[in-house]
């Protein structure tokens, strides 16, 4: 019954537009203190889904019920404002020349990660990295993984043809938590995500929380938290349309559209990519040998539909998303075909302005086929994986001194493969169910904490508890954090029940064999940070250590009862990761902004006290902005333009790997390096609302490729983008 109830409701809101006439129109401009109009400024009254966000004129509208409201106006690049307004009816609300104090500091950023409640990000407890909509645009990235490496230090990526392969503070993809508006994204072939489907102009900001964070996301959450956050529709009408060009005939186009009328609105997400791959070949060995690293040609589109609907206390949701990528291994005669399905839906109730209930459900199916050239097209159903969630959420505000939010989940997990579990096509699933609560609680002196507990229930390994303490004491221009936290991560399913014959040709060296007897692996996190925060200037410092037991690797065993070499699950690691992180964010000389961070993470297997396979102790980032609102030689039209030079660093970083003859170790290096990007944006008017935007792009620039470790970087190349939003 509650499916058709959202299916109701939602149908129910088309006469909104009926009802219009129960809404004032509300407009405004929004200045500097300079008088200069101030764009992207978010504009709310208090407590309602009631708002808007100035154009590149200041400009704002939206419509609402007449009454006494507080209005509030706040920015990634603006102090926080609060104005107490009375909306008349019959009339044409009109606030102008609104002045609000230029700051380019992220702090006033509203963050939810952390916590699961919105909190401005210099006010939280759990100290959180932030990447705005603004960074993505100004940096050219196309998906939310160019914008985790460019501005977050100690995240590395090595894609390759089984997916994006993430890692952070040496912990792979599966201890990286990846949510889109804090709903699981489902794991792929190899334990990854694709981030290739996330459109980057459709991204409001990425939350990036380091460490254990299984009171509020439950099992994988050890290493990180990734919460990528979709943008809403604040307008009456608007829409968005992008193409860009890079090298190796690589396209990618966006098209977006939304309205909002009364308390309903409509968002549809369009964008494809296509390239036609690049081959890098390496530099001939003692024995005249090469090898190669092949990035194979590819296609793909996402569409993507969100509903909403707001109606005094009650707000429904219904979303979905498709994607669909295909790749061609021109040498293996066959296309690879991914298809990913995701939908959801959300309704919450505000029994008060500061009580409310959530209800959700999401689910994420992923499903890969081959199709071999060779038999006729014929498309092979290869693989597959699902999650599902359920979930009951309350957030209360007891007080203004005492929050908290509390919640039941459901969570259904299921994989196919068409080998891995066997020589026949088979599925594996797996279930857990979830309670969790979590307290905030502050003092007149400064001081805040946050304790929270997780109880779960899995259907192979019973029940788990994770708790979790973050403290944080507010002194004057200074934040001090502390964190202790429990993680949990239950074996993935191919853990338990992998029974893989590793071809090559017609030959089997090995198996990749399951363990039903692993047990879940489990961390304990530890961080301190402090926080400085001056005028234009905020620094902040931290120094974590994660400690991980029961860690699950592959160990090579010869059966001697089958006669073969297996590579086999086992809970034979204990790894601790520790580490200092600092970031800067600098405006000076008005028009220039510096952010930049460095990152030490000694992450270490402790059975051998090696590095992890794939760990760069050592990295930083740098990214320096130049800004102008108007072209030296058009003082009289406003054309914002911008001016981006970035740069990464890495130390070198070390993977290992078995010898199928001799059964030892093989030591890799991709050495340290260092790469620089340069990006030019430039916005023009169009014609009234429409604005346009131009990017040209040079990523690469010194032209760094590693041909001895076959790093997948191409070496430079070039873009170009024209797009256009209203």
């Amino acid at each position: 019954m509650k499916k058709y109830a959202v299916i109701v409701l939602l149908l129910g809101s088309l006469n909104g537009f009926a009802q219009k006439a129960n809404y004032e129109k509300i407009s405004g401009v929004v200045k500097t203190m300079d008088g200069k109009p101030f764009e992207l400024i978010n504009v709310l009254l208090h407590n309602t889904t009631h708002g808007s966000v100035t154009d590149e004129r200041g400009h704002f509208e939206f419509e609402a019920p007449a009454g006494d409201y507080k209005m509030v106006l706040y920015s990634l690049y603006s102090e926080r404002k609060e104005i107490p307004v009375t909306i008349k009816k019959g009339v044409v609300n009109s606030f102008p020349g609104i002045q609000v104090h230029e700051d380019s500091r992220t702090l006033n950023e509203v963050v939810v990660t952390g916590t699961w409640t919105s909190r401005t990000l210099k006010n939280t407890p759990v100290l959180t990295k932030v990447i705005s909509a603004g960074d993505i645009q100004l940096s050219g990235a196309t998906t939310a993984l160019e914008a985790l490496e460019n501005y977050i230090p100690g995240v590395n990526f090595t894609p390759n043809p089984m997916g994006d392969n993430i890692q952070i503070a040496g912990l792979d993809n599966k201890y990286i938590l990846v949510l889109v508006d804090g709903e699981r994204l489902v794991n792929e072939r190899t334990e990854n995500v694709s981030f290739s489907r996330l459109n980057a102009s459709d991204i409001k900001q990425i939350e990036v929380v380091n460490g254990a964070s299984s009171v509020l996301y439950g099992s994988n959450a050890i290493g990180a938290v990734v919460n990528i956050i979709t943008k809403d529709v604040d307008k009456p009408s608007q829409g968005l349309a992008r193409i860009r060009y890079a090298k190796y005939n690589t396209y990618v186009g966006d098209v977006s559209l939304g309205f909002k009328t009364g308390g309903f609105s409509s968002k549809t997400v369009f964008t494809a990519k296509n390239s036609d791959g690049y081959s890098i070949r390496s530099k001939p060995d003692e024995a005249g040998q090469t090898s190669s690293f092949t990035m194979y040609p590819y296609s793909d589109y996402t569409i993507s539909q969100v509903f909403k609907y707001t109606k005094e206390k009650l707000a429904a949701e219904l979303k979905g998303t498709y994607y669909r990528n295909e790749t061609w291994f021109l040498h293996k005669y066959q296309t690879r075909v991914d298809d990913d399905y995701t939908a959801g839906g959300k309704l919450r109730y505000s029994l008060s302005p500061q009580h409310e209930l959530a209800l959700s459900a999401n689910s994420d199916k992923y499903k890969g086929r081959q199709v071999y050239k060779f038999r006729g097209d014929s498309p092979v159903y290869a693989n597959g994986s699902q999650y599902t969630a359920f979930r009951l959420t309350d957030a209360w505000n007891v007080t203004d001194m005492v929050q908290f939010v509390s919640g039941a989940e459901m969570n259904l997990e299921n994989t196919f493969s068409y080998n891995q579990f066997g020589l026949e096509p088979e599925e594996r699933d797996a279930s857990n169910w979830n309670l969790f609560t979590q307290g905030e609680f502050k003092t007149e002196n400064g001081l805040e904490a946050l304790a929270g507990v997780r109880y779960s229930r899995h259907s192979q390994f019973g029940g788990y508890l994770s708790p979790k303490v973050s403290l944080m004491y507010r002194m004057d221009k200074f934040r001090f954090r502390g964190t202790l936290s429990n993680g949990y991560k239950a074996p993935t399913l191919k853990e338990l029940y992998m029974n893989f014959p590793h071809k090559i040709g017609e030959d089997i060296p090995f198996w990749v064999i399951g363990n039903m007897d692993l047990v879940p692996e489990e961390s304990w996190y530890k961080a301190v940070s402090a926080e400085y925060i001056v005028n234009n200037l905020n620094l902040s410092a931290s120094i974590h250590d994660n400690a991980i037991k029961n860690k699950i690797n592959t160990l090579q065993l010869w059966n001697e009862t089958l006669g073969r070499t297996e590579m086999k699950y086992e809970n034979v690691e204990d790894a601790q990761i520790t580490g200092f992180d600092f970031s800067l964010q600098w405006t000076f000389l008005k028009d220039f902004q510096l952010k930049g961070g460095y990152s030490l993470a000694n992450a270490i297997d402790k059975s051998n006290n090696r590095q992890l396979s794939g760990n760069s102790r050592h990295t930083g980032t740098l990214n320096l902005v130049f800004k102008q609102r108007r072209l030296p030689f058009l003082p009289s039209v406003d054309s914002p333009y911008s001016l981006l030079l970035s740069g990464r660093a890495m130390s070198p970083r070390i993977f290992y790997s078995t010898d199928p003859d001799t059964g030892g170790t093989i030591e890799d290096s991709t050495g340290s390096y260092f790469i620089s990007n340069f990006v030019y944006s430039q916005q023009f008017p169009v014609y009234k609302r429409v604005q346009g935007d131009f990017q040209f792009g040079i990523n690469n620039l010194f032209n760094y490729i590693n041909r001895d470790f076959l790093s997948n970087n191409p070496g430079r190349t070039c873009f170009v983008s024209l797009g256009i939003k209203f």
